[in-house]
């Protein structure tokens, strides 16, 4: 089974919502134990931005005027799925918006797993909220700028942060910096003496729910 160095991890972040569509996407390539490169911008919506949304995300409808939709960026997405896995904080949430636009991506390979079939889905995905519940089950919430806290990761964000991110998208809920927050974070746990030789299939794995989990164990098994 390869490391987790091995394959490029494309970490993603969107802001959006399943009424309004994904209005930024951020992303934080990590191979091997760094942030190899990073891209982002604003998207056109699907609908109009409810004043909540903008509450949380900072984003208005004349903020985006311009803009294409994020299926303009096809190309971008499915050469970051061909290239290695995909990652998120909560990835079920980026999953499901990614789906909204494209529900399946073709035939992509499973890098977890050496010489897989390949497979017509976005997965599987590396939750590190998962991944953190697990290998740190402490008192408290999960929450991506919580743990950031916990493991004083905070001014290697702001340096990453401050060289990678737009000005003004440069605080949690601003799509690149949660990526590169998840990114940093994944980075801190994988680096612990205890994780040192730890594979993307054992990342694969702590990052699903206990009936996925026992599935991708059965298949790989060759039980169904």
């Amino acid at each position: 089974m390869p490391h987790w160095k091995d394959i490029p991890i494309q970490v993603i972040d969107f802001e959006g919502s399943s009424r309004t569509g994904i209005v930024e996407y951020g992303v934080a390539t990590l191979h091997q134990g760094e942030i190899t490169g990073t891209v982002t911008r604003l998207c056109a919506p699907s609908a109009p931005i409810p004043f909540l949304d903008t509450q949380c995300h900072g984003l208005r409808d004349a903020d985006l005027a311009g803009t294409l939709p994020l299926s303009a960026d096809w190309e971008l997405f499915s050469g970051l799925r061909r290239s290695g896995l995909l990652a998120a904080h909560h990835a079920p949430t980026e999953h499901n918006l990614l789906r909204l636009v494209w529900p399946y991506p073709g035939a992509m390979p499973d890098h977890a797993r050496s010489g897989a079939p390949a497979a017509n889905d976005w997965g599987p995905w590396i939750d590190t909220h998962r991944i953190a519940i697990a290998w740190h089950p402490q008192p408290g919430d999960h929450k991506l700028s919580s743990l950031i806290g916990w493991f004083n990761l905070g001014k290697k964000l702001a340096q990453l942060t401050e060289r990678y991110c737009p000005p003004a998208r440069c605080r949690y809920h601003c799509a690149l910096y949660d990526a590169l927050a998840s990114a940093l974070l994944l980075r801190h746990l994988c680096a612990q003496p205890d994780k040192l030789n730890v594979t993307l299939e054992t990342l694969v794995l702590d990052s699903l729910g206990g009936t996925r989990q026992a599935e991708r164990m059965q298949g790989e098994l060759g039980l169904f």
